[in-house]
């Protein structure tokens, strides 16, 4: 039996798509951490568990104020939807600044989503490689990776 139909499930996962990348553009990610229940589960592999949306606000809002406007932005190569579980796989591509090299800095990580309804959601893991993903920060910052 399915917990959310698959439109109401595409439709969170369309809300929550808007709201990152309003994020992005304005630095401030109170409203991501708004899409999420107030008892949520949050797995960051470099970062920890977060319980709760508090948490979840107290670790990002921060993390993501060291971005200017503009400079982070996000695109999903693709999205699969667990319509049974009411979850949502999807692969997203996190693109730093450009530095006008004509290079693109970017990194992929693949993200898990559990519905909760009413366009929240309950849980969210992150999985990436760390390494890669200092790579591509340390050369959008013009540095040398040893």
């Amino acid at each position: 039996m399915t917990k959310y139909s698959l439109s109401e499930l595409q439709e969170a996962y369309e809300h929550f798509s808007r709201i990152s990348d309003d994020c992005a553009a304005s630095a401030d990610y109170n409203a991501f951490a708004d899409l999420f229940t107030t008892d949520c589960n949050y797995i960051e592999h470099v970062f920890g568990e977060m319980l709760g949306r508090e948490a979840v606000r107290q670790w990002i809002v921060p993390l993501m104020k060291m971005y200017p406007n503009d400079q982070m932005t996000y695109t999903h190569d693709w999205v699969l939807f667990d319509e049974p579980n009411g979850r949502v796989i999807f692969c997203a591509r996190t693109h730093m600044p450009e530095l006008g090299d004509e290079r693109e800095y970017s990194t992929t990580n693949w993200s898990m989503i559990d519905y909760a309804g009413n366009g929240q959601w309950s849980r969210e893991e992150d999985i990436y490689n760390p390494a890669h993903a200092s790579r591509s920060s340390v050369r959008a910052c013009d540095c040398i990776w040893v």
